[in-house]
């Protein structure tokens, strides 16, 4: 082999290299197990949820939230959350790190901060 073609293959392997670890990582769900508090926009009342992860599946019990308080299951797909409870309510939040936010199916945006694991 040439020292061009030698070159070239290098390149093409590191550039392998560099996208497989970029889609590993990218298929990664965030870690939501853990205890989080929070609250609606509004402040009306304090959010309590308790959520045990498994891989991608999630199941949990939310507190404050009024009618769609309850066992939740959910799924977590890269940094997003979507979670079901008993009355069909879906609620899909972002997480970033040690908090959430987003949208309680009621129509009520949300943050959630986790204070344990």
């Amino acid at each position: 082999m040439t020292h061009v073609m030698k070159r070239i293959m290098l390149v093409f392997l590191g550039l392998s290299i560099v996208t497989l670890v970029g889609y590993a990582n990218a298929q990664s769900p965030a870690d939501v197990t853990g205890t989080w508090t929070g609250s609606t926009a509004t402040g009306a009342s304090t959010l309590t949820l308790v959520l045990k992860q498994e891989g991608k599946n999630v199941t949990g019990t939310l507190a404050g939230a009024g009618t769609e308080d309850g066992p939740v299951t959910g799924t977590v797909d890269g940094n997003t959350i979507r979670l079901q409870n008993s009355r069909g309510g879906t609620p899909s939040l972002n997480v970033k790190g040690d908090q959430m936010t987003g949208m309680l199916s009621s129509g009520s945006s949300v943050t959630m901060r986790r204070v344990s694991k």
